[in-house]
């Protein structure tokens, strides 16, 4: 087991707080193996969608995770880092570190693990839960929305209808006045027309009198 560590360790797989002995040495007891590949992935925030990056570490403080002796994250780097070996290789390279290293087991990340899979569980729950809260705000508002519109477009429209009969009745009685105002005008034209003539005639009878006697009238004397 110690020689897969120095391999890992030649190879730049992992590092290690304390020297490793040669492989014929056992590691002193209680000597501190660090098997780490940089940061853990839990102090990187990942991000869901496009949007706002998610922080897991709030959402994990918040479900009341408590910290790990090898957090989740940190054995996920270590498996990635491993990732060019086959699985069997892989698994007994991680057991070594584990018996390598006794300030923790394999159980404390798969612990760790299972607790912060419940937390994003019950987070996702909350964000779902949130959403149908949401749609059916939203839903209430847009039906809102087009009941106000149908209301005040059928009363336009209502107003409208109104208008346009005002609008016809308007059009019918100007039309009606206005024929007869032109038929009275016509009247009126035609009266007067006639007693013209009337008056024309009358007046030409009475003149032809006085050409016809006052002729007479101026050789007597």
């Amino acid at each position: 087991m110690k020689g897969i560590v120095n391999f890992l360790e030649k190879a730049g797989l992992v590092t290690m707080d304390e020297p490793v002995e040669p492989a014929v040495a056992e590691p002193e007891s209680g000597a501190a193996v660090d098997f780490s590949l940089g940061p853990t992935s839990a102090d990187a925030v990942l991000t869901a969608g496009d949007s706002t990056p998610l922080n897991f570490d709030d959402i994990y403080a918040n479900a009341g995770v408590s910290p790990s002796a090898y957090p989740a994250e940190r054995l996920l780097r270590l498996v990635d880092g491993l990732s060019a070996m086959n699985q069997a290789t892989r698994l007994m390279a991680i057991k070594a570190m584990d018996a390598a290293d006794e300030s923790w087991t394999i159980d404390d990340p798969l612990a760790d693990a299972a607790a912060k899979v419940q937390a994003l569980s019950r987070y996702a729950e909350r964000l779902q839960l949130n959403l149908k809260k949401v749609e059916q705000e939203t839903q209430g508002r847009l039906d809102a929305v087009a009941a106000r519109q149908e209301k005040v477009v059928g009363d336009i429209r209502k107003q409208m209808a109104e208008l346009d009969a005002l609008v016809a009745r308007e059009v019918a009685r100007a039309a009606q006045e206005t024929s007869e105002h032109e038929a009275s005008l016509k009247a009126t034209r035609d009266q007067t027309a006639r007693e013209l003539a009337q008056l024309a005639q009358a007046s030409q009878r009475l003149q032809g009198l006085s050409a016809q006697f006052g002729a007479t009238n101026t050789a007597q004397e």
